[in-house]
């Protein structure tokens, strides 16, 4: 197991078998001309779900490692247990534990399954993982999320599962030939599916789908696809993150899309009605930006 720090505070574990973790301080995200402290008080914690990708996602580094298996249930605990004894978390409030004082979630605001593989395709273990932190932990169904590049027949079992789970869309184009030239193993599932799905989850749930959109320069940040994305006519509040490409050897040929580009989806998207942010990248010092592990 080896450990790095990045610069802004984001911290990569990466173990043996290949996944990593990545914990990324909320100070981090909210402003980077701050100084982070050693261990600030709240943190987002992404774990991985699969040893390598069977995606194969143009975009990201991890697409171009082989996948070779699942995470166990054992595994996903441990990623964890690592973290909480990394940033030394005392009197966690568990089975044995009732005080009901320095919960994990004081500390791991939100958990988010946005780290290696498609967590959809792990689908049981990661459930029963749920279930033990929320027991275990007593953390909060609501806030942890599963991000899938879209699979609508998993996505069906995150709005029927018995727990509000959040869902979040790797989308990244709305022109379907688009999004199969930068998401080739996608192919077989249209986009019209997906949004169907995402309609039935802002249905049923306060908390709206996330849409996550990657800017690509003269590729995904067109005039037609700002339209199409409205066109899709998405339930009020639906929250969109517009994601800047990270630069990778797999990206080499092309670039992020302008900064103000950016700004300007992130208004028209929210003059649509949409919630909309800009992700701020962390980590990218070590590989531990969106799109970069490996």
């Amino acid at each position: 197991m080896k450990t790095q720090t990045s610069s802004d505070g984001t911290i990569k574990t990466k173990f043996n078998e290949g996944h990593s973790t990545i914990l990324i301080p909320r100070s981090a995200l909210l402003d980077k001309n701050k100084p982070t402290p050693q261990f600030p008080t709240a943190f987002t914690l992404c774990l991985s779900s699969q040893i390598g990708c069977p995606m194969g996602c143009t975009f990201c580094l991890s697409g171009k490692i082989p996948y070779q298996r699942n995470l166990t249930l054992k595994e996903l605990k441990e990623q964890i247990e690592t973290t909480i004894k990394h940033i030394s978390i005392e009197d966690l409030r568990t089975k044995q534990n009732t005080k009901g004082k320095n919960n994990l979630s004081d500390h791991i605001t939100s958990i988010v399954f946005m780290g290696m593989g498609e967590p959809l395709l792990n689908l049981d273990n990661i459930l029963k993982f749920c279930e033990w932190l929320n027991e275990e932990y007593n953390y909060s169904f609501a806030k942890i999320c599963l991000s899938t590049s879209g699979i609508p027949k998993k996505m069906q079992e995150i709005i029927n599962y018995k727990y509000p789970i959040q869902l979040a869309l790797s989308l990244h184009s709305p022109r379907q030939e688009i999004r199969n030239q930068i998401m080739p193993n996608l192919k077989q599932y249209p986009i019209k599916d997906l949004i169907e799905v995402c309609h039935e989850y802002n249905k049923k749930y306060k908390q709206k789908i996330m849409i996550e959109y990657l800017m690509i320069k003269d590729l995904t940040d067109t005039d037609e696809d700002l339209q199409n994305l409205i066109n899709y006519k998405l339930a009020k509040y639906t929250n969109f993150n517009l994601i800047p490409l990270n630069g990778s050897p797999s990206t080499v040929d092309r670039k992020p899309s302008t900064p103000e580009r950016t700004e300007f989806f992130k208004e028209k998207l929210r003059e649509a009605g949409y919630k909309c942010f800009i992700r701020t990248s962390t980590g990218q010092d070590i590989e531990a930006a969106c799109g970069m592990l490996k």
